[in-house]
């Protein structure tokens, strides 16, 4: 999954992923979660339609329109600086 992971990389760096992460066993059987900054459900479409993963059918994509702090694009800042890159 090189290109899923490179792909999640672009859309932070880019400014459009604002959280991802991965969701322990649940009765969807979703795998993960993207927060994404788009204006439209069809930006947001277009966004995960990048993703060879996606693309490839290895993964499924459910939308939903949310609404949160107008602060959450500092995030990922913040994760940068408190991350750890040794363990």
């Amino acid at each position: 999954m090189k290109g899923h992971m490179e792909n999640i990389n672009k859309l932070a760096k880019n400014g459009k992923l604002i959280v991802a992460g991965p969701m322990e066993k649940n009765q969807n059987d979703f795998s993960g979660i993207f927060i994404l900054d788009a204006k439209t459900k069809e930006e947001a479409e277009s966004l995960v339609l990048t993703d060879p993963s996606i693309k490839a059918g290895i993964f499924d994509v459910e939308l939903y329109k949310w609404y949160g702090s107008a602060a959450l694009p500092l995030y990922l800042k913040s994760h940068d600086k408190v991350t750890k890159v040794k363990f």
